[in-house]
């Protein structure tokens, strides 16, 4: 009896074992699937917030290259008007000093020679109220020995510097105010500048 209670015992412990033994394989599997599962859904998690900050990182370098590019075109256009309004008063001051009485006579002459203007034709001058004693002189003697009819001047409250000159009359004038010729000199160099600011 006594043989049969230690074997019934012995079996009870051994089947306890086991039972425990398997409850505890069931928990660790458990365990180790879900630690899987974990490690697996970080993974996904970190690579969709490595993907995330790689796409917010080239958003980033393309916004700051636009950035810096409108900057470029922003200091160059800055850059091109200040040059383009120095230009424009340099041109102002340099003609305003060029287009003498003296030199406004010389180049009246000059265009009568050039378009073969008759001696009889009348040549009729407009300029500013302050050059008109001193280009009606000016004319007067440079014309003396080309024209047979003495030059008209008259005074053009619009204009500044420079002159109108007509070999017609004063039907049609040919400009040569301070403000036809910055005009010209500003177009030409204007496009000069452009180009030199393109070529960059």
């Amino acid at each position: 009896m006594a043989e049969e209670l230690q074997s019934l015992l012995e079996k009870i412990n051994q089947d306890g074992i086991k039972k425990a033994e398997a409850q505890k394989a069931a928990i660790v599997a458990a365990a180790e699937a879900e630690a899987a599962e974990i490690i697996a859904n970080a993974q996904k998690e970190a690579a969709k917030i490595i993907s995330a900050a790689q796409q917010e990182a080239e958003s980033t370098a393309q916004r700051t290259a636009g950035a810096l590019e409108q900057s470029r075109r922003d200091i160059l256009l800055q850059l091109r008007e200040e040059l383009a309004d120095r230009l424009h008063e340099a041109i102002q001051d340099a003609g305003s000093a060029a287009l003498s009485p003296e030199f406004m006579a010389a180049l009246v002459r000059e265009l009568a020679l050039a378009f073969s203007v008759a001696p009889d034709t009348p040549v009729t001058v407009r300029s500013a109220v302050k050059d008109a004693a001193k280009l009606d002189a000016a004319l007067r003697s440079a014309l003396a020995d080309s024209f047979v009819k003495e030059p008209k001047v008259f005074t053009g409250k619009e204009i500044a510097h420079g002159m109108e000159v007509s070999f017609d009359g004063g039907r049609c004038f040919y400009d040569f105010t301070l403000d036809a010729v910055s005009d010209l000199l500003n177009e030409y160099v204007g496009e000069k500048l452009s180009s030199i600011f393109k070529a960059k």
